[in-house]
């Protein structure tokens, strides 16, 4: 009996499923086996779970020896802890590092090798796998003095690049202390590059990156050693003597020829270049400990306004590494679950003022680590807002959120509202809407039981976007706050742009609100426009029984604030809901 078009569409579908599988299986298995380079595959939580011959051969471990342990079996000396620290940052960051590594074989030596380590994600964008792929330098020939060339050249520039300067490092260090000579550790930051890309394409960026290194090989000598780190960022390594002013001289000319506007296809390019400072032996003694000391200065100059060059302090020095240190662990406790709970929800009331009854809550992550002790968000969620940490952290407290609100829910105690932050980042994440929604049904959660609170910045640098995204949650049910307003760049513009169902007063309205009449005729005139544009109004910071009655007379309904509550682990808010807390 024949097949009908539909069952036969079908079956050949499932064969070619099968074909499909097949060959995939089969391809990886030929890339594999077959590969001369290292391969290792290890799982999220780095247990190696794959390796090849070439594996074998070069490490001198065997499969079932290597399987099962982490990369760890392979770790030399040669590195400081920071080391691995920044590689496994750039990575959780940027999804890969490469660069030249120290190892070790079974048989404790040690040898050099080239390393390329990719993070390996599954739909939801979370990392399931690593994939590390890896040559024997030790084994290569490199007397080709062509290959050598290629190998240290930075291919858009044709300066040197990271390997160079690694390369390069370690012999100046030596030299300098046996020679009691002094090494100058430059780092100069172009400035500007986002913005040429944003404005006038990645063409006209990557020219002006040429133009950079073109002006910089200009003013520096044979005996200098020139590299280009990354995007803008150039690195500049001097031998000198105790005189300082030679050096300065030239970075005075750098800084000068580099502030010139360059003129790239017809397009006037102007830059506000920062350069950092730092010096051996007295701001490090080792690779990393410099060019952490050079990148802090270069910073430091680009705080204060660009332009001018910042040497090393050893106060700027510290306070570098710790944020270091906070982004690392953080990123640590948001990729490994694994890791021991150490962040955690709290929940702040936010009180009807005429009763003090609960009516909504505020959600806000508290971070106790297991190094460093309690850290404060003021401290922690600035740092994570530097990269895409931030997008990681505003999704592990919504899934949170979700867990406890289904608690709630189960427990039939989800009778209010409950608030939570995002960055401005986070709403320009192509598939936030998607994940968000997705969260909500995953958790049995309905939209109409959030509110997310914003700032006003999320509006600065994208407001397209932003404005985008919050039409898209609004249409799903979820209420929107204005957070902070009255702080930054509070604009009314805001209020009759924004889809807002609610605007929180910062606390800094409140300062001196007892005292001052023009801080509470603020309050009473935002009171009346929050009622005009049909606006729930809330007041933070609320801290002293003498605020919260002038706040009342004025005519304001809702607060939150140290008066009230202070934000409460999930066993007391659990507490305060079942009425066991007395006020």
């Amino acid at each position: 009996m024949l097949m009908n078009d539909f069952e036969s569409t079908t079956a050949c579908k499932n064969s070619m499923h099968k074909i499909s599988d097949y060959l995939t299986r089969r391809i990886c298995e030929t890339l594999m086996q077959h590969n001369s380079e290292g391969l290792m595959l290890t799982d999220a939580t780095s247990q190696i779970v794959l390796v090849n011959d070439a594996f074998c051969k070069i490490t001198g471990y065997s499969k079932d020896e290597a399987i099962g342990k982490t990369p760890a079996l392979l770790r030399s000396t040669h590195h400081a802890t920071d080391f691995y620290q920044k590689m496994w940052s750039a990575i959780t960051s940027n999804g890969q590092w490469q660069g030249l590594i120290w190892n070790r074989r079974k048989d404790c030596s040690i040898y050099q090798q080239w390393l390329k380590v990719t993070a390996i994600y599954n739909e939801d964008k979370q990392i399931t796998h690593y994939l590390a792929l890896f040559q024997d330098l030790s084994k290569l020939q490199l007397h080709d003095t062509q290959t050598k060339k290629i190998m240290l050249t930075d291919s858009l520039t044709k300066l040197g690049n990271r390997e160079l300067l690694i390369s390069r490092f370690s012999q100046l260090l030596a030299q300098c202390a046996l020679m009691n000579l002094h090494l100058d550790v430059i780092w100069v930051d172009g400035s500007q590059l986002a913005q040429v890309n944003q404005q006038h394409g990645l063409k006209i960026g990557d020219l002006l990156i040429k133009a950079h290194a073109k002006r910089l090989a200009k003013l520096t000598s044979s005996d200098q050693t020139l590299v280009r780190l990354y995007a803008d960022d150039f690195v500049l390594l001097s031998v000198s003597s105790h005189n300082n002013n030679a050096i300065e001289a030239q970075l005075q000319y750098i800084l000068n020829a580099m502030r010139q506007p360059y003129i790239i296809e017809d397009i006037s390019v102007s830059v506000i270049p920062a350069i950092g400072v730092a010096r051996f032996p007295q701001d490090g003694s080792t690779e990393e400990q410099l060019l952490q000391a050079a990148e802090t200065a270069m910073l430091e100059a680009k705080k204060q306004g660009g332009n001018k060059v910042t040497f090393y302090n050893k106060e700027q020095g510290v306070a570098c590494q710790r944020r270091n240190q906070i982004r690392q662990l953080l990123q640590y406790q948001l990729t490994h679950k694994g890791s021991g709970v150490e962040l955690t929800l709290h929940f702040q009331p936010k009180v009807v003022m005429r009763t003090g009854k609960l009516y909504s809550a505020e959600a806000l992550i508290r971070w106790h680590s297991s190094e460093l002790g309690v850290i404060s968000p003021v401290e922690f969620i600035p740092i994570a807002e530097e990269s895409r940490v931030i997008i990681q952290l505003d999704r592990w407290v919504i899934t949170e959120l979700c867990k406890t609100l289904q608690y709630l829910k189960n427990a039939n105690l989800l009778n209010f509202t409950t608030a939570f932050n995002v960055s401005s980042k986070q709403l320009i994440e192509a598939d936030f809407v998607k994940w968000l929604s997705a969260c909500l049904d995953e958790y049995g959660i309905c939209a109409s039981t959030l509110e997310m609170e914003v700032t006003e910045s999320a509006f600065i640098h994208e407001p397209v976007q932003a404005l985008a995204c919050l039409a898209e949650l609004k249409k799903l049910g979820i209420k929107i706050a204005l957070d902070d307003f009255g702080t930054g760049y509070s604009s009314l513009e805001y209020l009759k742009v924004m889809p807002l169902d609610t605007v929180k007063i910062d606390r800094s309205v409140l300062f001196d609100i007892t005292s001052n009449d023009k801080a509470r005729s603020i309050v009473k005139n935002l009171k009346r426009l929050a009622s005009d544009l049909n606006l729930e109004m809330v007041v933070e910071g609320v801290e002293t029984k003498e605020q919260h009655e002038l706040l009342e007379r004025l005519g304001c309904d809702y607060a939150q604030g140290y008066y009230y509550h202070t934000p409460l682990a999930l066993s007391e808010f659990l507490a305060l809901i079942n009425g066991n807390i007395k006020h």
